[in-house]
């Protein structure tokens, strides 16, 4: 296992984010491309200097809004950014790309969500894997892993997992994303197999997730038994959430 943290929305530059992790004692970051400093800063030589001479590790937390199952020209757009931010961060010892598997599009009737994906499944699960394979082959010329992530788990979201599956794909468990989902992603682990290459690590409430460790109604010792050699980022928002969350998830 390797302990990790998020980019902070209360810092304003990749290097306060990394002198947090080293102070720590965390193994890695997780770079947010929703963070336009995470972007704009790849361009300074001194600002990658710095990180390569930090010696962490680093995983990627592509844009939240990304569809790998839209129109290919808005795929093809956010495939080109994509490419062109591993060009620049070429240099660091980048492990994961994380993306979210999102819901798409859906139509409310009667105060119901019917989902598009939903009712035109094929074709949704073939433009995925084909897209969610582009990028693979692109990962591979970086030796970068790609990870998909559990937002929320309609039916059809619960197929997507079970047929990316049979397709070699790896994961991203988020604990606190499943809690306030009902746990569906608990059962397909155990059914279907499903490799877990990382995990966002939080404590949760009713529908609020990403607490302290320890300030929620979660089973932490339970999903901590999941672990065994992934990468886990200790997905809480402040610095003082993760000076709290960091000695808790030890004590576990």
């Amino acid at each position: 296992m390797k302990l990790g943290m998020p980019i902070l929305f209360e810092y304003d530059s990749l290097i306060d984010n990394v002198k947090l992790a080293k102070k720590l004692g965390f193994e890695f970051i997780e770079l947010n491309l929703n963070f336009s400093y995470c972007r704009e800063e790849l361009s300074n030589k001194e600002v990658i200097e710095y990180l390569i001479n930090s010696g962490l590790e680093f995983t990627i937390h592509f844009f939240d809004e990304f569809d790998a199952a839209s129109y290919d020209e808005v795929v093809d757009g956010y495939i080109k950014i994509l490419e062109n931010y591993l060009k620049l961060s070429k240099n660091l010892n980048i492990k994961l790309l994380n993306i979210h598997l999102n819901e798409g599009p859906l139509v409310t009737i009667s105060g119901i969500k019917n989902y598009l994906y939903e009712k035109e499944y094929n074709l949704y699960i073939n433009k995925l894997k084909k897209n969610l394979f582009k990028i693979t082959n692109l990962l591979n010329k970086y030796n970068i892993k790609l990870v998909l992530e559990n937002v929320k788990t309609p039916n059809f979201i619960v197929n997507t997992y079970i047929d990316l599956v049979k397709e070699g794909f790896s994961f991203n468990y988020d604990i606190g994303h499943d809690y306030t989902d009902k746990n569906i992603i608990i059962d397909l682990i155990d059914k279907h197999n499903l490799k877990l290459n990382e995990f966002h690590f939080h404590d949760a409430m009713n529908k609020k997730c990403h607490l302290v460790l320890g300030e929620g109604n979660m089973n932490l010792s339970y999903y901590k038994s999941l672990i065994t050699d992934q990468y886990v980022v200790l997905e809480v928002k402040s610095s003082n959430d993760l000076i709290k969350s960091i000695k808790r998830f030890n004590e576990i």
